[in-house]
Formats: structure tokens, C-alpha cells, sequence
């Protein structure tokens, strides 16, 4: 296992039952999970001495698995999600978001960002750098998610719980200080394969979560579908490199995929290195390198 493997999230070594991929997916697997995950949220609810948690709502089925998980641990009236869109095109799974809430019974606010990102996008206009940056821009947007969730947070004594699973950390697909500027993160030690195994032992109704293989990506992300590799083999692939530290070419006989997938993923993990960790800061006395 990679320092960075054992860094993210909790030790794997929590006794579950795993298939023969190493993902835990069975339904003995499953029903502890149903215990660790609301266990671990009302831990973190109690150690910081908060009323509840805000999550934000996607539409997609981490955010909804991690909200359902949420009710069971603190009850409906102690979560409150939160539903951001910032453009046109994410009507149909902001739509999807406020259903999932009614289904959950939570408390919920739609807070479109599109009057924030104008006005960010006039003042730094102002400032006469470039404003019309797609990643750029995109980034704007996740952060800005980010602190509308701190501020309700903030004012109703609540947590942020975060949606982002391993898979997210491992390649990246998530924006640095945005999905990852949160409290904790229930899901984020979980592969997506094991997430979706999870939605279906939670009884989700598929019919209100968008059921993408993988995850919505902005410019310069990670894009498993121009592969043409199914999600599943990416997580096993990323489980046989990063959590046992295979060499590409027997994870690519092992997962049965061409070695050049298997080394574009391994890559694009190695570059994602920057967003699994706190920033670094040079050495100027003896201890952790991180001592906070």
C-alpha cells in the first residue's frame, strides 16, 4: 500500500468481507457499512459538539447515499441539504436533489449561484484578468458551493459533511478547497463501485439518482468513459496499483485491460497527488511535518 493509500480516509483494515476484486460489495459487507458509515457521522457530530449537518445535494448517488446515511445516524431533523446549481444545464439534477430531500424528509434550500459567479466574473473582469476561464470558472463554482455550505454551517451550529468517495481523491475528481473544504468525509474511503453496492442494499430509487458510471467532470479531469473501461475495472485497477502497489503491468493482466489504460490511470493518480494533501511547508523544527 502507497503512503498515499494509507493516508486517505480510515486504515482499510475494518474486518469487512470483501469480494474477489477486494471491494467491499457483498451484502455481509454491505450491512456493516450501513453501521460504520452513521456511526462515524454521529461520532463526528458529537466530537465537535454540533446540532446536525449540511450536505450539499447533486442529484447524484454519493451525494444521495451520503444523505440517506446522514438521517439514519442523526435523524431527518438534524440534516439539512443544501441544492446549488450554477447553470442551465444542472436543472434536471437540481430537480433530482430536491426530490431525493422530500424522499428523506430533510430540510432543504435551493440557492442558485449564477447571480454570485455574474458578479464574481464582473469584479474580476474589473481587475483585467480573464473571465471567461471554463476551469477556471468551474473551480469558482465548487468553491463557492463550498462556502454557501459554511455559512448555513455556520449559523445553525452544523457540520458540513462532504459526498466525495476514494475514487474521487484517487483521480482527482473533485476541485481542491471545494468538495474536499468540508468536515468530514463519510464516503471518502469508500470505492464507487462499493458506493453503488451500498445505494442498492440502502434501497435508493434509482429513478431520482443520475446513474452516470462516473462522476461529472469539469475541463482537465479525469474522463474514465474515453477509456472505454467500465467503473468497476477503474476501481480495481486503482485498488491493485495504489492500495497493494502492483506494478502496470500485472494490473493490467490481473483486471484483463490494456497496459496503456492502465498507466494513463496510474498517471492521472500520481498528478492528483496535490489535492490528497495539506499544503506543504518547509522544515523549520524537529516533529510531524504536519502538526496540526
Amino acid at each position: 500500500m502507497t503512503d498515499d493509500a494509507a493516508a486517505v480516509g480510515r486504515a482499510r483494515g475494518d474486518g469487512l468481507t470483501r469480494d474477489d476484486d477486494g471491494l467491499a460489495t457483498d451484502p455481509d459487507a454491505l450491512a456493516r457499512l450501513q453501521e460504520i458509515v452513521p456511526a462515524f457521522i454521529e461520532e463526528q457530530v458529537d466530537d465537535a459538539g454540533a446540532d446536525g449537518v449540511v450536505i450539499a445535494l447533486d442529484g447524484e448517488l454519493a451525494s444521495t447515499v451520503t444523505a440517506t446515511l446522514a438521517v439514519d445516524a442523526l435523524g431527518s431533523d438534524r440534516v439539512t441539504g443544501l441544492v446549488l446549481p450554477a447553470y442551465m444545464n444542472q436543472e434536471a439534477a437540481a430537480r433530482d436533489a430536491e426530490a431525493i430531500a422530500s424522499v428523506l424528509d430533510i430540510e432543504y434550500s435551493r440557492v442558485p449561484l449564477q447571480p454570485l459567479l455574474g458578479a464574481f466574473q464582473e469584479v474580476i473582469g474589473a481587475t483585467a484578468q480573464p473571465a471567461d476561464d471554463l476551469v477556471a470558472m468551474e473551480n469558482v463554482a465548487a468553491r463557492l458551493r463550498m462556502a454557501c455550505s459554511y455559512y448555513v454551517a455556520n449559523t445553525t451550529n452544523a457540520l458540513v459533511v462532504g459526498t466525495a468517495t476514494r475514487t474521487d481523491r484517487f483521480l482527482g475528481t473533485l476541485t481542491k478547497h471545494a468538495d474536499t473544504g468540508v468536515d468530514c468525509l463519510p464516503l471518502g474511503d469508500l470505492y464507487g463501485t462499493e458506493v453503488r453496492a451500498l445505494a442498492d442494499a440502502l434501497e435508493i430509487p434509482t429513478d431520482l439518482v443520475a446513474q452516470s458510471a462516473f462522476p461529472a467532470v469539469g475541463a482537465g479531469q479525469f474522463a474514465g468513459d474515453e477509456l472505454e473501461i467500465e467503473a468497476k475495472a477503474v476501481d480495481r485497477i486503482l485498488r491493485s496499483h495504489v492500495d497493494e502497489g502492483l506494478a502496470v503491468a500485472s494490473v493490467a493482466e490481473r483486471v484483463d485491460v490494456d497496459a496503456a489504460a492502465v498507466e494513463r490511470i496510474a498517471d492521472w493518480y500520481a498528478s492528483m497527488r496535490h489535492k490528497r494533501r495539506l499544503p506543504p511547508t518547509p522544515a523549520t523544527r524537529e516533529g510531524s511535518e504536519h502538526p496540526f
